[in-house]
């Protein structure tokens, strides 16, 4: 009688695969985010965003950015969209809060209202928050 040789390292592949599958599995679960606190934020003008960020911003303006500048214990954290097709887009901050691993900070980019009379030129909306520099990371949701 033959035996199959074959079987054998058959069987041990997908007893291996199988094991580093479970083994994977358990590092792919997120932890969830520890929130230690809600900061404190304010929206700047355009006139109130220091020159080094503002010339940064206005070079990236019809690409998507995520951007931050510290200074003198500020921090500025800015979110543009890139191009939009036309006016009336706005950006709203979701939340903003100080956590383990940083301070996380979540933007929403809302289109025009139906009602609203819009510009046929493309627009290129961005925000510029300020807050106390902690000397955290930034993550941007």
């Amino acid at each position: 009688m033959k035996q199959n040789k074959t079987r054998i390292p058959v069987i041990l592949i997908f007893t291996l695969l199988f094991c580093a599958l479970l083994l994977t599995g358990c590092s792919l679960a997120e932890e969830p985010v520890v929130k230690i606190r809600d900061l404190d934020f304010t929206v700047l003008d355009e006139d109130a965003i220091p020159a080094p960020l503002l010339e940064v911003i206005q070079e990236n303006l019809s690409t998507e950015m995520k951007l931050s500048y510290q200074n003198n214990g500020t921090l500025y954290i800015a979110r543009g969209f890139g191009q939009q097709k036309t006016g009336g887009y706005s950006i709203a901050v979701e939340q903003m809060y100080l956590a383990e691993d940083g301070i996380h900070v979540k933007f929403h980019l809302m289109g025009p209202s139906k009602d609203q009379k819009l510009s046929e030129e493309p627009s290129y909306p961005y925000l510029v928050i300020q807050t106390e520099d902690l000397g955290e990371e930034i993550v941007f949701e």
